[in-house]
């Protein structure tokens, strides 16, 4: 019996030792993360837009608020997109799979389209690759290059897309970061 009681209660410090040690041990974002801090911020874009090949092109206003959620692992876009008569919102999510070493992108509109794209980086440029799924099901495959300023508080985005084998020009936007926002990672993440 009294061996017993031992081996529980060894077990039971065992098992205080794992947990408390684990608990210091805090995980931190991978500093690939680092990247999307270009993104942080309210973001005013504006440009023009054509839906498809060939429908008519209009002019959009887009609105951009970023933020690191989660202690920093993922950064969070809410989204107004105002053009041809409409007011669309979206959420996204980017973040980077450190095991398959690409950035991700995953959004979901108003209109209940979404999107899954990868990014890749080649200095202040970022290109993000992708299929976008519209309401109707169908999907559209585009391919977003944004290039940031110097500074990083401006940059131009185009979006060029390809469905059923035609390819345009989607989007063609320039814009500005109007207020920067704390870039460190984990203090202040929701």
């Amino acid at each position: 019996m009294k061996r017993i009681v031992t081996g529980i209660g060894t077990l039971i410090l065992i098992f205080i030792a794992v947990c408390a040690q684990a608990q210091s041990l805090k995980p931190t974002p991978p500093p690939e993360l680092k990247k999307l801090d270009y993104w942080v911020g309210d973001w005013a874009l504006s440009g023009t837009a054509k839906d498809k090949p060939g429908g008519p092109e209009y002019r959009v206003v887009w609105r951009l608020h970023e933020r690191w959620i989660l202690n920093g692992f993922f950064l969070q876009v809410h989204q107004t997109w105002k053009g041809n008569g409409q007011e669309q919102r979206a959420l996204e999510i980017l973040s980077y799979d450190a095991g398959r070493k690409i950035y991700m992108d995953s959004g979901f509109g108003s209109d209940g389209s979404k999107w899954s794209l990868t990014a890749t980086f080649k200095g202040a440029k970022m290109i993000e690759s992708g299929q976008t799924k519209g309401p109707d099901g169908k999907t559209t495959k585009c391919q977003m290059t944004w290039v940031f300023s110097k500074h990083g508080m401006a940059l131009a985005g185009t979006q060029v897309c390809e469905k059923n084998g035609v390819r345009w020009k989607a989007v063609d936007v320039t814009g500005t970061k109007s207020k920067a926002r704390s870039l460190n990672f984990g203090a202040g993440s929701h």
